[in-house]
């Protein structure tokens, strides 16, 4: 009697219904959900690890115990293990629609390539307003997944830095620019100088936000002044595209340089093209030799007591006296109109060196070819300029016209416009947005049909089709049974026993 007591004075609540007059004991209602039905990582570099935040929820007044939470792709989506707490179970009490218990699980989306990642999440419970369960009774609830992953953009300019001629000892900075043009964070980690020792990184490794850019401080500490030194920058990143790029450095290296101060006199002359005195904008190959009585060597020809070349005589046969404008009538290569090579030499006699060759600024912006300028004809085009919408490449980072109509800014493949000037992209903003795309229970039109949640037989919420359906009320059941029914209040155990007093009292 005893026991029955105590189980009498258990929780219970009473339906009644028109059918008959017993009172029929119900248990109470387990009822778990989620705060959101589609969950999204947002953006993840490729190989890194973003956790999601799952919110389970019971608002029944019955305490849900959750048994098990898988995934159906494990090898992207893992389950954090702890949610179970300490036991084999993780227990919810009973809350109310109003006032629902949460409880946390975490979901780690973890990328291996680039990518469009779906999953779904199943919550087994012992949920009983549920109509999906599985072999053995028990609820299930589903939500879905979904993150992207991208590589991280950069790019770097200048890509070569010269330097030019450095006195021993001395301490030379240069500026490096690494620009993220791309939607998730790249992360330099570390830098390395490849070649001789004199050139270092001053600047500690760094995250770089996207669309963001940042200056790396490069030194060169050259260690003789008549010593060419080479060297090649790398980074060590997340970004696979910087795995191939290395920044050229060159210093105290007048063969391979263009850095004006080679030609101290500004005769338009280097030293390592011929000039034997470049003090003196009087001595170069170019020059006129003086008379005898002159020791100097004013034409560079290595002769200190050659008589004078007439200037109406052709002296190295190239068909050009110096009159006609070879401005080096020593050196047969040389003459108005010849190729120009990249040597440090005036070949064509023009008064410019290396003229169009990748070492020269020919459009002075700036930068030289092998410097990074894509264009060095036209000066509006140049590592960092400001891009715009005319179909070129002004800023040389690769991608045409960005923040256009006609350019993806969110990556999935489709811009605002296509190449025809149709309509494409119904939202360029939403990766998860674009024609043919999935549509997914989020309350957009993912496939820009101008329908939302539709199905795939365009069925009004039909993507949404994947989320559980709780069982009809006890009234509906009832009243598809021929009766009407209406559930009350739990009643506790001494309610019960007064009301099983009453009864006795009656017979």
């Amino acid at each position: 009697m005893r026991r029955t007591l105590l189980a009498l004075l258990l929780p219970l609540t009473i339906t009644t219904t028109s059918c008959g007059s017993d009172y029929t004991p119900e248990q109470l209602e387990r009822i778990l959900s989620t705060s959101q039905v589609t969950f999204d990582a947002g953006v993840v570099a490729v190989g890194e690890r973003e956790t999601l935040d799952i919110y389970m929820q019971s608002s029944g007044k019955g305490e849900v115990a959750v048994f098990d939470i898988s995934v159906d792709d494990p090898e992207h989506w893992e389950v954090v293990d702890d949610w179970r707490g300490s036991g084999d179970r993780l227990v919810i009490p009973g809350g109310s629609e109003a006032d629902p218990i949460p409880s946390l699980v975490q979901v780690r989306f973890k990328p291996d390539t680039e990518g469009a990642f779906r999953t779904v999440l199943t919550v087994t419970s012992d949920d009983n307003e549920v109509s999906e369960t599985d072999d053995e009774g028990h609820g299930l609830w589903r939500v879905v997944l979904r993150g992207l992953a991208r590589n991280p953009c950069a790019s770097v300019y200048p890509d070569f830095h010269d330097f030019g001629p450095r006195p021993a000892g001395g301490y030379f900075s240069t500026d490096v620019t690494v620009e993220n043009c791309g939607v998730v964070i790249l992360e330099v980690t570390a830098y390395q100088i490849e070649g001789d020792g004199v050139f270092s990184v001053q600047t500690p490794p760094q995250a770089i936000l996207p669309g963001d850019s940042t200056t790396i401080a490069v030194a060169f500490q050259p260690d003789g002044a008549e010593s060419p030194k080479t060297g090649v920058l790398r980074f060590v990143s997340n970004a696979p595209v910087l795995d191939d790029i290395g920044v050229e450095l060159i210093g105290n290296d007048c063969e391979g340089s263009a850095d004006p101060r080679w030609d101290s006199d500004e005769d338009g002359w280097t030293v390592c093209g011929g000039d034997c005195d470049d003090t003196d904008a009087a001595v170069s190959p170019s020059a006129v030799e003086a008379e005898l009585a002159d020791t100097d060597d004013d034409n560079c020809d290595g002769d200190l007591e050659d008589a004078p070349n007439p200037q109406d005589e052709d002296g190295d046969l190239d068909g050009h006296t110096e009159l006609e404008g070879d401005c080096d009538d020593t050196d047969s290569a040389v003459f108005p109109g010849a190729p120009e090579l990249v040597n440090q030499i005036d070949d064509d006699c023009d008064g410019q060196v290396d003229e169009d060759s990748d070492r020269t600024d020919d459009d002075a912006d700036g930068f030289s070819e092998r410097e990074g300028d894509c264009d060095d004809g036209d000066p509006r085009v140049f590592p960092g300029a400001e891009d715009t919408q005319n179909d070129i490449d002004d800023n040389c980072n690769g991608q045409l016209d960005e923040g256009g109509l006609h350019f993806d800014d969110d990556g999935d493949g489709h811009a605002d416009l296509d190449e025809n000037g149709a309509d494409a992209d119904c939202d360029d903003e939403d990766p998860w947005t674009f024609p043919g795309a999935e549509e997914d229970c989020d309350g957009r039109d993912n496939d820009c049909d101008g329908a939302v949640d539709e199905g795939a037989d365009d069925s009004p919420d039909g993507a949404c089709s994947f989320l559980v359906e709780r069982e009809a009320a006890v009234a509906a059941e009832a009243a598809d049974e021929g009766c009407a029914s209406a559930p009350t209040a739990p009643l506790g155990g001494l309610a019960l026993l007064g009301m099983l007093g009453l009864a006795r009292r009656r017979e």
